[in-house]
């Protein structure tokens, strides 16, 4: 989606469940939808 943006780094125990692309993913602004494996950007917020 040509997005470049700055992200935590998350470490957990092995076997934990993924967080890392998930929440690099929303701080671009795009939505996991594991319903329907697919990716979907969310509404935009204005800043006034």
């Amino acid at each position: 989606m040509g997005e470049i943006t700055a992200g935590r780094v998350i470490s957990a125990e092995p076997g934990s469940s993924p967080l890392l692309g998930v929440t690099a993913l929303e701080s671009v602004g795009i939505l996991v939808d594991p319903a329907n494996k697919m990716l979907k950007r969310l509404p935009a917020i204005p800043l006034k």
